[in-house]
């Protein structure tokens, strides 16, 4: 059964009214959450040395060899709603957190960024052999084998807290954010009971993306997507292609927000290490073309 029919089910038969149900499971991502702790087969690998196509160099910026993150076996891993991942092959991840995201700083470049972080595709049958440390590499990180779980993930904004700010200035009841929903808490509990969270994931795969911790509307948390919203309509305004008031700022970055993360989807994220926060964002019409060239990596720093 599709995941959220499953969902819609489970609420409708618990006497939740029929369109609230609807309207609130759009808002549900599932997840794939890969950790070490022990849950069925074997899904990737965490850390350790990747196994490289046969004559295809270790990715590397100017600075070095990049760091390598984890694989995935495509094969292994869960399927879920609105994540097209590739059904066979390797995912490889490599990344050097702290340049990524210094040198996106410096230059106040999202591209400038992307030369510290590959994705890589291994099709199935490709000969591939583990590859050997580069010289450059600062260091190779303990390997662990990942096993997978999937999780139903709900927005901050409808999740994260159950009272409207008393000193929000916004007038509008953010009905474009589902927050509207008389059920919402509840429903929200049911997803939670559904599909509990794991502990302790290293490596995300779908759902929402984290953020930064700051709040830039009085719903919206500091994600990828925000700032791509951001600097969307920044852009159109600059062009003078749209006008918005100040007043209207923060619904129209909402609104832009929404248009983008139907747009992306958040191929990766990793654990934090040393504060730093990894994420791979791709298109959905790039990732069902195993376009993996164009994902996007946003890196942040978190203290």
């Amino acid at each position: 059964m599709d995941l959220h029919e499953q969902f819609r089910r489970a609420a409708i038969e618990r006497g939740f009214p029929a369109d609230e149900v609807v309207r609130f499971a759009e808002f549900i991502r599932f997840s794939i959450r890969a950790s070490g702790h022990l849950n069925g087969e074997v899904v990737g690998q965490h850390g350790g040395l990747p196994r490289l196509p046969v004559g295809v160099e270790w990715p590397s910026a100017k600075s070095g060899p990049l760091p390598f993150i984890a694989s995935l076996d495509c094969a292994a891993l869960p399927r879920v709603p609105g994540l097209a991942l590739p059904v066979d092959g390797s995912l490889l991840f490599f990344l050097h957190r702290a340049l990524a995201f210094n040198y996106g700083i410096a230059s106040n470049s999202v591209e400038g960024e992307q030369q510290y972080a590959r994705v890589m595709h291994v099709p199935a049958g490709a000969e591939a052999a583990p590859a050997e440390a580069p010289d450059g590499l600062d260091s190779v990180s303990p390997q662990h084998d990942l096993f997978a779980t999937v999780v139903a993930e709900l927005p901050f904004w409808l999740d994260g807290c159950d009272e409207d700010d008393p000193d929000s200035t916004r007038t509008d009841n953010a009905a474009h954010l589902g927050r509207d929903l008389q059920h919402r808490d509840e429903l929200c509990e049911l997803a939670k009971e559904l599909w509990p969270r794991s502990t302790s994931p290293l490596i995300f795969l779908g759902g929402y993306t984290g953020g930064g911790g700051a709040m830039v509307t009085d719903y919206l948390d500091d994600t990828p997507e925000t700032q791509m919203a951001d600097d969307n309509l920044t852009a159109r305004q600059k062009a003078d292609s749209i006008t918005i008031a100040d007043a209207d700022w923060d619904l129209r970055l909402e609104e832009e927000t929404l248009r983008v993360m139907r747009e992306w989807v958040p191929l990766a994220q990793f654990a934090k290490v040393d504060a730093y926060w990894g994420c791979f964002m791709i298109r959905h019409e790039d990732l069902a073309a195993r376009r993996f060239d164009k994902a996007l990596s946003r890196t942040e720093f978190t203290e």
